[in-house]
């Protein structure tokens, strides 16, 4: 009876590391097949180059239009510089708290430095 367990068992085991090779031998073609039937799926590497830069020239036209926006809203808003001085001086007063505390001041100083930019 313990022979007959052992056997089937092992029998079990070649099977499937048969169908594994099996499968694993015919993964190639598969690849090669998908990539003949949808060519869109594999893109050169130049196609994805292309794309990332013009991400990334889409990325600065709109960071110009927010900043022209924000020139704007400051020619038209006459409290600006007000306001700005009063977050600069807020972010720092906070940014000490947060250093009290034993957090990270870094991000709410930075802040305070470009509402001090702004304010001038």
């Amino acid at each position: 009876m313990g022979q007959c367990i052992h056997s089937t068992r092992t029998i079990l085991a070649l099977l499937i590391v048969a169908v594994a090779v099996t499968i694993g031998a015919e993964a190639p073609g598969l690849v090669h097949a998908a990539t003949e039937e949808a060519p869109g799926l594999a893109q050169p590497l130049g196609e994805k180059v292309s794309a990332a830069l013009q991400q990334a020239n889409v990325e600065k036209n709109r960071k110009k239009i927010r900043q022209e926006n924000d020139r704007q809203l400051k020619a038209q808003e006459p409290l600006y510089l007000r306001q700005a001085g009063s977050l600069a001086k807020h972010y720092k007063e906070t940014a000490s708290i947060v250093a009290r505390q034993g957090g990270d001041p870094q991000p709410l100083l930075d802040a305070a430095a470009y509402f001090e930019r702004q304010s001038k």
